[in-house]
């Protein structure tokens, strides 16, 4: 190459790299970048190599918004790795009961989204989650009152505006460890499906807070909402045995069967989110000898069900659902298609259909999270809360699962 073009060369790269935006210059509304040719904006503020919502500009050189600088590469975001962050406070109860998480919890969640079947452009699969826990907010016995689904995120809100910076809105879930509200015993609630609020509400149940295990499920089921995971998977119908998730709320706190262990058992890696594809089932005409096989290799899990006998509804488990499943509960693997109301809901007709959730995450939140995050909150706020989330798992309902569930949890019936 001539000298001459060598020299402008090395001229024209470092009157770039001089020109480059600060930390102080990026504004996740307006995006007030230095004013350079487009081709030279690298990498442009549109893109997001990884998937995750933020834009790489952001997790290579953080943003700022309104003087407050989020640094997000410090924090460990990645261009080229899948991020998820979530602002974590908590309530401490008058008897001194932290609602938070244990340190066992916080890295029990990691574990579980690094292991998630998703892929990077660097070459790895897994997602980095960065769960944060941040501020004791005041205790509030409860939020919101009884069925109103409004007064409950006005109560959060006030909580949320007097804790969380609103600099992290555009790259941060927010979420409380809180102890009830509408005064229930639910065990957490999502703003919507998908969000960016979320509440973990243990306070009521019989260990104070939850146990380590169901802080575990809990958080991760109601995080699924906000990435747009649903009770069903395909819809919002519950308790699917074929729906091999923690967005079931058969698995919700105990985790899945998987390689002969329930979740709880010590297991955290099976508080999963489904990572294959099951066959559907028609309740109505169920081929006991086929399981759930039919789709993808199911060789490792278990399941539960429901079934009716007589006047009595029973638990059904299946520790090996390759093999055959005894549906309608009669002791015998029919060889003729069989009908039952294999997830309770009151009908033995019907088609379940499961999803394989990982590979339907919604990152961004339908733009919640993002460039575009305070237009997208925005119009999020005036959409009515979906019906399955006024009925999230209650104590009583994880009562009546507990005491039906086999007393060797680990061993083959």
């Amino acid at each position: 190459m001539p000298r001459r073009h060598v020299v402008a060369s090395a001229v024209f790269l470092l009157a770039f790299i001089a020109a480059l935006p600060g930390p102080g210059t990026l504004r996740a509304e307006n995006f007030d970048l230095s004013l350079l040719p487009p081709i030279l904006a690298t990498p442009p503020i549109g893109r997001d190599s990884d998937g995750d919502g933020l834009p790489d500009l952001w997790e290579l050189r953080g943003y700022t918004v309104n003087g407050t600088y989020v640094n997000l590469p410090a924090m460990g975001a990645n261009p080229w790795h899948k991020d998820v962050f979530v602002w974590m406070d908590y309530m401490v109860t008058p008897g001194s009961v932290d609602l938070g998480p244990s340190q066992t919890v916080i890295d029990n969640i990691k574990a579980v989204f690094n292991n998630a079947p998703v892929t990077n452009p660097d070459g790895t699969t897994g997602i980095h989650i960065h769960p944060v826990l941040k501020n004791q907010v005041p205790y509030a016995q409860t939020l919101g009152v009884s069925s109103n689904y409004t007064q409950v995120w006005v109560d959060f809100d006030t909580l949320k505006n007097n804790s969380f910076n609103a600099a992290y809105a555009p790259s941060f879930r927010y979420m409380i460890w809180a102890n009830t509200y509408n005064q229930g015993t639910s065990s957490g609630l999502a703003r919507n499906i998908p969000a960016t609020d979320f509440l973990v509400t243990l306070g009521g149940w019989q260990t104070v807070g939850g146990t380590d295990w169901q802080k575990l499920g809990t958080f991760i089921h109601e995080l699924g909402h906000c990435l747009g995971l649903t009770h069903g998977g395909s819809d919002s119908v519950n308790y699917k045995p074929n729906y091999l998730s923690v967005m079931n709320y058969f698995f919700q706190t105990w985790g899945l069967y998987k390689d002969g262990h329930w979740g709880d058992g010590g297991y955290p890696l099976n508080f999963d989110y489904q990572r294959i594809d099951t066959p559907s089932l028609n309740k109505a005409s169920l081929q006991e000898g086929l399981g759930l096989t039919g789709a993808d290799d199911v060789s490792a899990y278990g399941t539960r069900y429901y079934y009716y006998s007589g006047s009595t509804w029973y638990n059904g488990y299946s520790y090996a659902v390759a093999g055959g499943i005894d549906w309608n509960g009669n002791g015998v693997i029919d060889t003729a298609p069989v009908s039952a109301d294999i997830n309770g809901s009151g009908s033995t007709t019907g088609t379940l259909t499961a999803q394989n959730n990982w590979k339907n995450i919604n990152y961004s939140a339908n733009g919640q999270i993002g460039p575009t995050a305070g237009e997208a909150r925005r119009k999020a706020a005036s959409q009515e809360m979906p019906e399955e989330l006024q009925h999230e798992l209650d104590l009583e309902t994880q009562q009546r699962m507990d005491s039906a569930r086999p007393s060797a949890q680990n061993a083959q019936p």
